[in-house]
């Protein structure tokens, strides 16, 4: 049985968490609230090492602390609790690396569970979104980073899916991973009145996680619990973690929970550590980084062949690599194995949100198939309405569509959800760029390169839409911007500057341009869509058309855009390209 009391005894003491109280045989012992949090951070980890550095992250996060200062407060506690009565102390350091808690230590049955404060107290009376960050790895190792990351993913899903709250997705809560900014700050940049933080230790075949509410606003703490598991119980901790802070939320503020998922059978504890792998190496959105995801994956089916969530994960990987023609699969062969996978995630778990969401972007960018894309869409939202992923995809999908108010409804949505996602701030001009709304596209351009200065896609963005504006120079800086950062791996970027040569009447460098494509154009990557595209800059309709009648043949993604996109109205009125969007089935 797991605990969930934030109230533990040790001694003639009891810690009660909810309450931030100390009691010594039932009389209040008075602590300052730094003390506090490094006695219950202590207490909760009781008999493993807390490492100083990870102590100091956990309780002064958003200032900066001396290690003397540690020092300090530690021997001021061991001061207030004095020795046992046996003569043992309740606080072993370990020389150069933390400190132990060392005392036996029991949940207090019956404690108080107050998680909000009663009525008429100051806090919180009404919750409208939570932020899961980064649980801090415990551990002593960077090498089991990727479970501590695990574990926050799965709690952002398994939430998202539970309370009927505003939950924050991945992309942006990672970005405060290891970091020491206020609690008020976070929440504000986010856009959260509610945070749930906590820590991972792992030793051996057990696992422990704690985990905290705190109202953002004020910093206030609303709530704790602490878990411990064996390594082959993960998925049922995660479960299990998940359901007791939605019951928490929900009881204490009357929330109708959403319906509950099929629940998952058991999983192989070997398969669940691969599946973990796998996911931490996807999240690098690299060649390399989905190379070993797939590898992970299949690792995970290997040892546990009905683990859909490993089929989900194999088919966002495979479809990464045919949509950006990456690594030696071809497109077409790496789309037909996305779409394999999902399938079978499906079979195996037709609840499976994230399956739906891979398995529509499978029938949207590469089958073509619009009614069978918007029904998968509409089904990954209605299983997880806080999945970001799933909104931005659908986004794209609608403005295919031409249906550009729908659009951009379900692009706020996603961005609301994941607010520091250079990808969806990015995906958010480029729907104002298929307006033609120019001037209003380009901030949000500019937000996501503040996010992430190397992101390429928010470069080669802004210079197109330059080359709209007739703003040549600056349009040409982007595309150079973009092979400096990413290299001449993708040759969708060397064909952007390629396109914007031609435009730009710089004749010879566009040639230059079109020539290297075409020498590589059977080789890794390049697609026949690349070299229209230069044709197109250089104002050469016929060519554009006839390499975009090579690139429908091998179904190459940027084709379902042709419709909206603002770079091919010279093409609108040609008898070939009509002939073009009606095959692709976009025809008006």
């Amino acid at each position: 049985m797991l605990s969930r009391n934030p109230s533990f005894r040790f001694g003639p003491f009891q810690l009660d968490a909810t309450e931030r109280s100390l009691l010594r045989h039932g009389r209040r012992v008075r602590l300052a609230p730094k003390l506090f949090d490094t006695l219950l951070f202590l207490v909760q980890n009781a008999g493993h090492l807390v490492q100083k550095e990870m102590l100091l992250r956990a309780v002064w996060k958003d200032t900066f602390v001396e290690e003397g200062s540690l020092s300090h407060s530690v021997s001021v506690l061991r001061k207030v609790l004095r020795p046992s009565s046996n003569g043992n102390r309740y606080i072993e350091t370990i020389p150069r690396h933390g400190y132990r808690f060392i005392a036996p230590v029991e949940s207090a049955q019956g404690a108080p569970r107050n998680v909000f404060p009663p009525e008429g107290s100051a806090g919180p009376t009404k919750l409208h979104s939570l932020a899961v960050l980064p649980l801090v790895n415990l551990s002593g190792s960077v090498r089991q980073d990727y479970f501590a990351d695990g574990m926050t993913e799965a709690l952002i899903t398994g939430l998202a899916q539970i309370v009927p709250l505003r939950v924050i997705s991945r992309t942006s809560v990672m970005r405060y991973k290891n970091t020491r900014k206020p609690l008020p700050k976070i929440g504000e940049e986010l856009g959260v009145d509610a945070i749930l933080e906590g820590t991972v230790f792992r030793a051996g075949n057990q696992v422990r996680i704690t985990a905290q509410l705190l109202h953002a606003p004020t910093d206030r703490h609303l709530w704790a619990t602490s878990y411990e598991r064996a390594l082959r119980d993960v998925l049922a901790l995660q479960t299990d973690l998940a359901e007791a802070i939605a019951d928490e939320i929900s009881s204490k503020l009357n929330l109708r929970r959403r319906p509950q998922r099929t629940t998952h059978r058991h999983h192989k504890a070997e398969a669940h550590e691969a599946y973990l792998k796998g996911r931490f190496a996807w999240n690098q959105r690299t060649e390399v980084g989905l190379q070993k995801s797939i590898g992970f994956y299949k690792q995970a089916i290997a040892k546990d062949s009905q683990y859909a969530l490993a089929y989900s994960g194999l088919a966002d990987s495979y479809a990464l690599l045919g949509s950006r023609r990456l690594g030696d699969v071809a497109p077409r062969e790496a789309m037909r194995k996305a779409k394999e996978a999902a399938t079978k995630a499906l079979h195996l778990d037709s609840t499976l949100a994230e399956a739906h969401t891979s398995l529509a972007f499978v029938k949207f960018q590469f089958d073509w198939d619009w009614k069978g894309a918007e029904k998968e869409f509409r089904r990954a939202i209605a299983l997880n309405p806080n999945s970001a992923t799933s909104h931005y995809r659908y986004a794209m999908y609608l403005a295919t569509m031409s249906r550009a108010g729908e659009a951009m409804s379900e692009m706020k949505r996603a961005q609301e959800l994941d607010p520091l996602s250079p990808i969806i701030c990015t995906a958010r001009g480029r729907l104002l760029h298929f307006q033609r709304d120019y001037d209003a596209a380009i901030p949000y351009h500019r937000k996501a390169l503040a996010i992430d200065p190397n992101f390429v896609e928010a470069h080669f963005n802004l210079g197109m839409i330059y080359e709209q504006k007739a703003m040549f120079s600056e349009a040409i800086s982007q595309f150079r911007k973009v092979i400096r950062i990413a290299g001449q791996g993708a040759s969708f970027w060397s064909a952007g500057l390629g396109h914007a040569y031609g435009i730009a009447g710089r004749k010879n460098q566009a040639l230059k341009m079109l020539i290297q494509l075409q020498k590589t154009s059977n080789g890794k990557g390049v697609s026949p869509f690349d070299i229209a595209w230069v044709y197109l800059g250089l104002g050469e309709k016929d060519a554009a058309l006839t390499w975009m009648e090579k690139a429908l043949a091998e179904r190459c993604n940027p084709l379902v855009y042709q419709r909206i996109e603002p770079a091919l109205d010279p093409l609108r009125t040609n008898p070939r390209f009509q002939a073009l969007l009606r095959r692709i089935g976009l025809s008006r």
